[in-house]
């Protein structure tokens, strides 16, 4: 498995066991956790979908999707340094919607309004970063 995949498929597991204990904590909430721990409910949301499901779908398409020929491009996956925007964008775009949103809801202050939405456009910067990465590799089997 190549380097990037490994990164895309580890990160994942890093968020799924976040979200899982973050929904724990969210069940005790009986425990004075208050409002701060009520208001991550849709982070905890997006730590599953885009932090777990959607880099570990990213990570396996990235490993596994058919290679470029030498002829058609040098590097077989596609440029790395795409790669490697796709791995930076989607998850410092996830962490600040993870550590600002539940703030955002709280307050709402209109800068942090702002840097959560900045979280949202470094998060479709890394999804169509992605689907430039792959694009080119989907193509038909001849048999």
């Amino acid at each position: 498995m190549p380097r990037l995949a490994r990164i895309f498929v580890k990160a994942s597991f890093v968020y799924f066991v976040a979200a899982l204990l973050l929904a724990a904590l969210m069940a005790l909430d009986g425990l004075a956790a208050g409002q701060w721990l009520r208001s991550t409910y849709l982070s905890q949301v997006h730590l599953l979908v885009v932090g777990w499901i959607s880099q570990l779908i990213a990570g396996i398409a990235y490993w596994m999707f058919p290679r470029f020929l030498k002829e058609q491009n040098p590097q077989p996956r596609g440029s790395d340094r795409l790669a490697w925007l796709v791995i930076l964008s989607l998850n410092v775009g996830l962490l600040l919607r993870f550590a600002l949103e539940p703030f955002a809801l709280m307050t709402g202050r209109p800068w942090l309004k702002a840097l959560v939405a900045l979280s949202g456009v470094l998060q479709v910067v890394g999804i169509a970063g992605f689907g430039v990465l792959i694009w080119g590799r989907v193509r038909t089997m001849e048999i």
